[in-house]
């Protein structure tokens, strides 16, 4: 464990050192990441100009929602697509024979060696915006909320990881995988609102077939106290089942790998 944390302190320092030549980039995807937020927040203001619930959901109780999207959206640009975007390019130019001759174990190297340096402000921006609407609710979560809401993330963020190194380790198969990906991205989008906003199979699809209900809808009902604790069971027993199925499909697929070079 130790000798992986090194690596990961000298990897993330060394993408620092390159990234950081281009402040005004970084400062630049802050701005535009705050007037995204800010727009969407005043967008869905509009669906609650005759109502003062839709689905269950409150506007303050809805930003909730959105703020963790904006944090779980801005996870993935931090953590997975600078990493497992680059898989694709690995398999077509050879350089995962690189990775794999490493004595480090291949799925941590693909998985974690660079870091989004523009978008590291996404997950504040967003947990921000769920500060300010508990704060505009009156609503402070007791210790068990809080506990509950920190498990439900964890959980989501590994869900999320793993999902997407599923996704993406089809490309040992497919030339490209783009558009899959698109398609994924266009379901996790709909995390942006509660699942209860949605109807029929697609709200049964969101909560079970593809778990985006886990990603925000859960850890907000959780920080609002209206969620049982099971569904915290449910949620870490899923992502551990995601984790292992990804990993054991990565290494599947290494099996098939041919390298560059035959």
């Amino acid at each position: 464990m130790g000798k992986y944390l090194r690596l990961l302190v000298i990897f993330y320092k060394n993408t620092l050192i390159s990234e950081v030549e281009y402040r005004l980039n970084f400062w630049t995807n802050i701005g535009l990441s705050l007037f995204w937020l800010v727009w969407a927040s005043l967008s869905v203001r509009v669906y609650f100009f005759h109502a003062d619930t839709i689905a269950g959901w409150s506007y303050y109780e809805l930003l909730i929602v959105m703020g963790l999207f904006f944090a779980m959206n801005g996870y993935r640009q931090v953590v997975l697509e600078p990493n497992l975007a680059r898989l694709t390019e690995y398999v077509r130019l050879g350089t995962l024979d690189y990775i794999l001759t490493k004595p480090v174990d291949s799925q941590f190297l693909v998985s974690l060696r660079k870091i989004g340096i523009y978008n590291w402000g996404d997950p504040l921006l967003g947990m921000g915006l769920v500060t300010y609407a508990l704060w505009r609710l009156g609503h402070v979560p007791s210790v068990g909320e809080i506990a509950l809401f920190v498990v439900l993330i964890v959980a989501a963020a590994v869900l999320l990881y793993s999902l997407y190194l599923m996704l993406q380790t089809t490309t040992f198969w497919l030339i490209n995988v783009e558009r899959v990906d698109a398609v994924a991205m266009g379901l996790l989008e709909t995390g942006r609102f509660p699942v209860s906003f949605y109807r029929g199979w697609v709200k049964t699809a969101l909560t079970v077939v593809v778990p985006v209900a886990f990603l925000t809808t859960f850890p907000a009902e959780a920080l609002l106290g209206r969620l049982d604790w099971w569904l915290a069971l449910i949620a870490i027993g899923l992502a551990v089942v995601l984790f292992v199925v990804a990993s054991l499909f990565w290494r599947f697929a290494l099996t098939r790998y041919t390298s560059a070079s035959s």
